[in-house]
């Protein structure tokens, strides 16, 4: 059984993070999650902080092709028919992550997120913000270790 691919590109204005095929994108896009697969409808939107899960399946890949996931801060989503791109604003891989630093991030981004309750909005928001990607890295990081 094989399956159809597209074109995806996750990048940082500095850094190529992501160029290979793949068989399905997930993102947390401003209006929800959204899973990409290959003809889907052209749209653009705007990425939340969260989860970015590139999937292909076993008889999709090829020998070069690395399947990924990893929490962006934001950014934007294109896609076309046959690609994706994302410009992320950053990017941390699932790979790059331990579960020491994830639990020490949720941690702070609670503390941050207490005092900031007292405080101005924007400090709140930024608070609740820096609270989604930690928690974001600490999914990854747990659910890699299950797959172990």
């Amino acid at each position: 059984m094989t399956c159809s691919t597209m074109d995806i590109l996750i990048t940082t204005v500095k850094k190529e993070i992501y160029r290979h095929q793949a068989c399905s994108l997930t993102a947390t896009t401003a209006e929800g999650e959204l899973k990409i697969m290959p003809s889907h409808a052209p749209l653009l939107a705007v990425l939340r902080p969260g989860i970015l899960i590139v999937e292909c399946m076993p008889d999709c890949q090829g020998a070069d092709v690395r399947c990924d996931s990893m929490v962006v801060l934001g950014g934007f989503i294109e896609v076309q028919p046959d690609s994706v791109i994302v410009l992320a604003d950053s990017v941390e891989r699932a790979d790059d992550l331990n579960e020491q630093m994830a639990a020490q991030a949720v941690e702070q981004a609670k503390k941050d997120w207490e005092v900031a309750s007292k405080e101005a909005q924007k400090k709140q928001t930024q608070a609740h913000i820096a609270l989604e990607i930690a928690l974001a890295k600490m999914y990854l990081v747990k659910n890699r270790l299950k797959k172990m």
